[in-house]
């Protein structure tokens, strides 16, 4: 049955599952389309497994043998290619990920039972209770849920980091030295090891994220949207220390999202910001919105020359001129630690 709520009177229904995984880092690339009152792109998140498992995954690790006699071999790769301004792309927390757009001087289909077939997806309103837990439902799939709203999800997969180039430094530290070598353990290590980088390795870090998140995909997952959740399984996979520790989401906002506003400045030029509110910024991308859920991120967004985009964090951006459009990358360094 749907959750019929008013954002006005209501507190926010919080789906996000941080207790099983937690977003470290976002990374965005969006476009923005003034003429459909849309934002359309991707975002890449990057996983750890939640406090509430990882004790028990060092656990089954001391108590099991490995059975794997070869360890994983990382195919040569293309290098990544990244622009310079691109190279300094690093942002905030994602709790305040605010931007604005302002000017200068397809369609949606899903299927009745709300199952994954790259396109948006409608199926009633999850609940936390309906999030696989492994310790009560241990044959059924995890789920990864996110906090979402008034968004067209398109697409949903794994990011095969495994095979960016360079990547192999994150496979060399002694903790990796126990761990199955089989190529799904060894991306999530990778993904450990990145997020768990001193701020001194910075630049480093940021290079890698980007890298990252243009991967090829290795992998379809599953989804299914809520009226306030995203839900994300892979078959087979029961526990979150197994569940991809990199996923890549494609989507696209809707023009009456309540976390985007359309309208026009003060001289009657075009402009649209995102206020955060009322219900936060479950309508500007899929996120974990409940406040242990700290993140960094970084974000590329372009739009229409002409125009200029505003994000919370540094004083300034980057903007990178295209033939048609603009491209602004910002950075700031925010961390939890």
């Amino acid at each position: 049955m749907e959750m019929q709520l008013d954002p006005t009177k209501d507190d926010l229904p919080l789906m996000a599952n941080t207790s099983h995984m937690l977003v470290k880092h976002y990374v965005l690339d969006l476009d923005v389309d003034f003429k459909s009152q849309v934002i359309e792109g991707i975002i890449v998140l990057f996983l750890e497994t939640g406090s509430r498992y990882r004790k028990a995954s060092r656990i089954d690790k001391k108590g099991c043998q490995s059975h794997l006699n070869e360890t994983c071999k990382i195919g040569p790769s293309e290098p990544c290619h990244i622009s310079v301004s691109d190279a300094s792309v690093f942002s905030s927390e994602a709790e305040y990920s605010d931007f604005a757009v302002c000017a200068k001087g397809e369609k949606d289909a899903s299927d009745k039972n709300g199952n994954h077939s790259n396109e948006e997806q409608t199926s009633g309103i999850s609940s936390s209770k309906n999030c696989c837990d492994t310790e009560s439902h241990g044959n059924k799939d995890f789920l990864l849920v996110l906090d979402c709203c008034d968004l067209s999800v398109l697409k949903v997969e794994e990011v095969d980091i495994a095979a960016v180039s360079g990547i192999e430094k994150f496979t060399k530290s002694a903790e990796l030295t126990d761990v199955s070598k089989e190529l799904e353990n060894l991306r999530n290590q990778i993904v450990h090891e990145l997020v768990t980088l001193p701020s001194d390795r910075c630049p480093e870090q940021l290079y890698y994220f980007t890298c990252c998140s243009q991967a090829p995909g290795c992998g379809e997952l599953d989804f299914t949207t809520g009226s306030w959740s995203l839900e994300i399984r892979k078959q087979g996979v029961q526990t979150p220390t197994d569940f991809p520790h990199a996923i890549r989401i494609r989507y696209k906002t809707k023009p009456e999202g309540r976390s985007v506003k359309w309208t026009t400045d003060q001289s009657g030029r075009p402009c649209v910001y995102t206020m955060g509110s009322p219900i936060n910024n479950r309508a500007l991308f899929p996120c974990q919105e409940p406040p242990v859920a700290l993140s960094t991120w970084q974000a590329s967004v372009r739009a229409s020359a002409g125009f200029v985009v505003l994000m919370s964090g540094e004083n300034s951006a980057e903007p990178e001129q295209l033939q048609e459009a603009v491209i602004f990358n910002h950075k700031t360094v925010f961390r939890d630690d």
